[in-house]
């Protein structure tokens, strides 16, 4: 028997439900989408300077789609620090591929390549400015964001001690810390509190260069590099 053109009706209702609910799925979800608008926001005019009303103006929404997601203006901050925290570390070239070396300078380079663009940097000055008002978010960026990239770099000389290519009568943490401290130390302060200049991407070069070769040479094992 034949379909009523009702019942086709709603079969292709049906269908054109399912069909926009997939691209749904395939896009981001509302969540990040009001996360990235926060973040924007955030960086751009400081945190006490955005409203909820300027995140729904920007991410679209309402007061209820915040609140249900979020519970509040406190939270949905929270939620931006893990996401920029996330967008360094997932930038991490940790590719076991090549010697030791080129492992190393991969991991450094992408670190801090990512850790000094504008969008991170300005992350940074909000969160120094607001670190004695949002104790908690300091705490929060502190444990999302360095120490996350302490642990890649720590497991990743955790390998490379376990195979003999590293010694291993430093505590692999120590070490982590030591190499980003060298990475990050004078590439970020310099951006920090002072105008890009140019030649930026040449210093970076230099400054993972040196790092690796610093740390290699103090703490690899003989022919470790090959």
């Amino acid at each position: 028997m034949g379909s009523s053109p009702r019942s086709k009706s709603r079969a292709i209702n049906r269908g054109g439900r399912r069909a926009s609910t997939l691209a749904e799925d395939r896009g981001p979800s509302k969540r990040e989408k009001i996360i990235r608008s926060a973040a924007k926001l955030f960086l751009e005019k400081g945190y006490d300077n955005v409203s909820i009303n300027d995140i729904i103006e920007a991410a679209g929404g309402s007061k209820e789609t915040i609140y249900s997601n979020f519970g509040n203006k406190k939270n949905l901050f929270e939620a931006v620090v893990q996401h920029m925290c996330a967008e360094v570390a997932i930038r991490v070239d940790m590719r076991p591929e090549g010697t030791m070396e080129e492992q190393l300078t991969r991991i450094a380079h992408s670190f801090l390549s990512k850790v000094v663009s504008p969008q991170i940097l300005a992350f940074h000055r909000l969160m120094t400015s607001i670190g004695k008002t949002f104790p908690a978010a300091s705490r929060l960026f502190y444990k999302t964001g360095p120490q996350r990239v302490y642990r890649l770099l720590e497991s990743w000389i955790a390998t490379q001690q376990k195979s003999g290519k590293i010694r291993n009568d430093v505590d692999a943490m120590r070490l982590a810390i030591l190499f980003h401290d060298m990475l990050v130390g004078d590439e970020l302060l310099s951006r920090l509190t002072a105008s890009s200049g140019k030649g930026r991407d040449a210093h970076i070069g230099k400054t993972v260069k040196l790092a690796v070769s610093a740390f290699l040479s103090a703490f690899a094992t003989g022919h470790a590099r090959n």
